[in-house]
């Protein structure tokens, strides 16, 4: 496996990633069955070193994770740094790509600490709300989690060396 190239724009820092994957609201989920990829943008939430996430139980997602569990989800923010030639324009971002093992939440009292913590994030304050017989009524609903085996982090620009 190549590694990064510029490894001067690395974050080394996990925290530094913790933090980027807490602070995006959406990120790509990457599967893979046989030779065809495919990447799909998802609401999510980050916790104790994983990556949960719901879907509908049906879908190509869901499909290709039950095939093959292994993912890779990236997260990213940055901002356009333009210039007076097209060529010196830049981009300023920090980027986040995690790969390891999707797998589905089925204990139910798991499944209602997933759905709320990812209710919270986009609803604060509203995932107290939810029920275990909310979920039960909801039998399309799946909640599953990526769990981490690796995390890379790059940023640019890079700060010049003091």
């Amino acid at each position: 496996m190549l590694g990064m190239r510029r490894k001067e724009k690395a974050i080394t820092d996990r925290t530094v990633m913790e933090e980027v994957l807490r602070e995006q609201e959406v990120g790509r989920l990457a599967t893979s069955v046989g030779d065809q990829p495919y990447v799909v943008p998802i609401n999510y939430v980050y916790n104790d070193g994983k990556i949960i996430f719901h879907s509908h139980k049906d879908g190509t997602k869901m499909a290709n994770i039950a095939k093959n569990p292994r993912v890779c989800f990236e997260v990213d923010s940055g901002e356009i740094v333009r210039a007076e030639k097209p060529c010196d324009y830049s981009w300023r971002y920090m980027s986040v790509i995690v790969k390891g093992n999707a797998k589905i939440i089925t204990d139910p009292a798991a499944r209602l600490v997933a759905l709320r913590r990812i209710s919270d994030k986009y609803a604060p304050g509203k995932g107290k709300k939810l029920t275990t017989d909310e979920l039960a009524k909801n039998p399309q609903l799946v909640l599953a989690e990526i769990v981490i085996e690796e995390m890379t982090g790059k940023k640019s620009p890079v700060k010049p060396p003091s």
